[in-house]
């Protein structure tokens, strides 16, 4: 049986979150659809893809060469699906983009990629700083939006999600 796009797409959430429950959070589905898919997508290859103990999960070797490649696969896949949406949907201009350093340092890279290969025409710059002092830079204009740990995300009207 060859694997799924949606196995990849659990694989890549549970490798980012480090747990199932938190893989089938972001997902918006149940943990055990999240552990069947793993299970079946490690049977398939035929190799242990995490390591497995009380506190969550680990990625194995071989874990991260395949995330590489289900990575490469999903991106080739969003991207084929961008080339066929309407052009005058597309993106342009400047975003800039303030985060924290646990941010910066877990997911600032992936989200970037990912946001650049969509939205090519898109010229994004990241501000690295405290919370306090990027959620002065959102409200004065300095940057579009910004995050922390607990990703927070910019409104139109410039207030956070903070102030709701």
């Amino acid at each position: 049986m060859a694997f799924t796009l949606k196995q990849l797409r659990y694989f890549v959430a549970v490798a980012e979150a480090g747990t199932v429950s938190g893989a089938a959070q972001a997902l918006a589905i149940s943990q055990s659809a999240v552990t069947e898919a793993i299970r079946d997508l490690e049977s398939d290859l035929g190799v242990q893809l995490f390591d497995r103990h009380p506190r969550g999960l680990d990625i194995t070797h071989k874990g991260h060469q395949f995330l590489r490649h289900a990575s490469s696969i999903l991106a080739g896949v969003s991207d084929a699906r961008h080339a066929l949406t309407e052009d005058s949907k597309d993106l342009k201009g400047k975003l800039n983009v303030g985060v924290t350093s646990l941010v910066a340092g877990y997911v600032l890279s992936d989200i970037l990629s990912r946001f650049r290969r969509a939205n090519p025409q898109v010229e994004v710059t990241a501000v690295e700083d405290s919370g306090d002092y990027l959620e002065h830079l959102l409200v004065g204009g300095g940057v579009g939006c910004c995050g922390d740990g607990d990703i927070q995300y910019a409104r139109q009207d410039g207030t956070s999600d903070r102030d709701h």
